[in-house]
């Protein structure tokens, strides 16, 4: 998977998102037709036919005006933005971006299209990033604490081995030598 992909797939949790993922703009309109989700984002630079392109045949051939579209492109030239926003994009993010930021951007874009369903659709984003930060938070402490005891002994210090005379036995402490 591409690492722009893997940030989309990581980025739009699975919890919120039925996500398809196309490589070119022509798989992007054909999924488009089958599918005709709530929410696109294209890149501008697509193989085949660019997200302007799938932009412009969204918006004036097939006359969808419901679907939130964002750009999400590397290009940001004024002239660019501009093109897009005149076909009617709800939002424009600029590359590079974290990977967290982008379904909360997409989620903004989309409330104001759908202000229930986005509404609700960003309070459960909040709530998963929450329990992600507690998560990471919680696996950050039990890394330190499992490095913090590996270089531990089972009691006795490097200096109380030394002191007592050598290698210890299985459960002995230096007194019981």
């Amino acid at each position: 998977m591409a690492r722009t992909q893997l940030l989309y797939d990581k980025g739009l949790f699975n919890q919120i998102f039925d996500k398809k993922m196309v490589v070119s703009g022509k798989e992007a309109i054909h999924v488009y037709d089958e599918w005709h989700p709530d929410i696109i984002v294209l890149d501008i630079y697509l193989p085949e036919m660019t997200g302007y392109q799938v932009l412009k045949a969204i918006r004036t051939t097939i006359k969808d005006m419901k679907t939130t579209i964002v750009m999400a492109t590397a290009l940001s030239g004024s002239e660019d933005i501009r093109s897009c926003m005149t076909l009617g994009v709800e939002g424009y993010i600029i590359k590079p971006f974290q990977c967290m930021e982008i379904g909360a951007k997409i989620l903004s874009y989309y409330a104001k299209k759908e202000p229930e369903r986005g509404r609700k659709a960003e309070a459960l984003f909040r709530e998963i990033v929450k329990q992600s930060q507690v998560k990471i938070l919680m696996d950050n402490e039990e890394s330190k604490i499992t490095e913090g005891t590996k270089g531990a002994s089972d009691g006795a210090s490097d200096k109380e081995t030394r002191e007592s005379g050598g290698e210890k036995e299985a459960g002995e402490t230096p007194v019981e030598k």
